[in-house]
């Protein structure tokens, strides 16, 4: 787990450093590097510590075509990584932070909402994301729900992009909402190119009318994202939908890894979901429920209390 402790390391470490100017990019893109085993005071897990650093408190910005995640520091630089693997970092680069290089039209993934996941983002994909099993039966479930194609696709509680990452859903069609900046800034870092991003909670999200009148294709809520919503943003979601919901819930006798879900609201949320859905079936450590869509003039998800 990532936390603010390890970006005060980072931040007080860094003018302790031995920073190399590139001389090769000297006229076209000056920076610094540090390097393992180059530079000491470093070792082979210091840097990648300050690769999970930077991907968990950093931000999108654009190198030309390239999109990158760039941690900025209180001194006036920007650092970043160039390996996809951060266990594998073995270099830090930086840069000052008046130096832009093209259009930025990267994602925006700063949110206001300090989430609980923020910590785990960096190593979600590796060491808490669905288990290659639940991976297998919902990516079926989903193929029989919406069909091979999927076109427009909201994912609400999008984490770090599933659905893109296993190819279900193109990136150029996908749009993610996500409250959490670390897990977006992990979405972004493999799939620049999205439809949409926005960093904010579903409750948002609808308040501040980001999405318009857009209805997609296919609505997810996976991977437990479905229990931190409640019968009304369940509904909300149905009227998004041409063809359906496809939500994911934390079975009863489950919790996520950061503990932050309240039982009871669980509850209410799974309860409602479970009264309108055609199929619902266990999954690993969820229940997966696909709801039919409604057209936004019918009556609301039932609300139903706790089971």
């Amino acid at each position: 787990m990532i936390t603010r402790t390890d970006l005060g390391w980072w931040l007080d470490l860094e003018p302790e450093l031995d920073w190399q100017f590139a001389v090769t990019y000297a006229e076209g893109a000056p920076h610094e590097y540090v390097a393992f085993p180059r530079t000491g005071g470093l070792d082979e897990r210091d840097y990648a510590r300050a690769a999970h650093v930077i991907q968990t408190f950093g931000e999108p910005m654009k190198f030309y075509k390239r999109t990158r995640i760039y941690l900025t520091t209180p001194m006036g630089w920007k650092h970043w990584t160039m390996d996809r693997d951060l266990d594998q970092a073995a270099l830090v680069n930086r840069g000052r932070v008046e130096h832009v290089y093209g259009v930025q039209n990267m994602p925006r993934t700063r949110s206001e909402f300090k989430s609980a996941y923020d910590g785990y983002a960096s190593a979600w994909d590796r060491s808490h994301a669905m288990t290659e099993a639940e991976q297998d039966q919902v990516a079926d479930l989903i193929r029989r729900s919406f069909g091979d194609r999927l076109g427009r696709t909201l994912d609400v509680g999008c984490g770090t992009g599933w659905p893109v990452t296993a190819g279900l859903a193109e990136p150029v069609r996908y749009v993610g909402i996500d409250p959490s900046t670390a897990m977006l800034n992990a979405l972004v870092a493999k799939h620049p190119t999205l439809a949409g991003v926005h960093a904010m909670t579903w409750a948002d999200a609808a308040k501040q009318r980001v999405l318009c009148g857009t209805a997609y294709d296919a609505v997810l809520a996976l991977g437990g994202s479905a229990s931190y919503l409640s019968p009304l943003e369940l509904s909300e979601l149905r009227t998004r939908s041409k063809r359906g919901v496809l939500l994911m819930h934390y079975a009863p006798d489950q919790q996520p890894i950061t503990d932050d879900l309240d039982p009871r609201s669980a509850a209410a949320s799974l309860a409602a979901a479970s009264d309108v859905a055609t199929e619902q079936t266990a999954v690993g450590r969820f229940i997966v429920s696909f709801v039919p869509a409604h057209p936004a003039e019918s009556a609301p998800l039932p609300v139903s209390p706790p089971r």
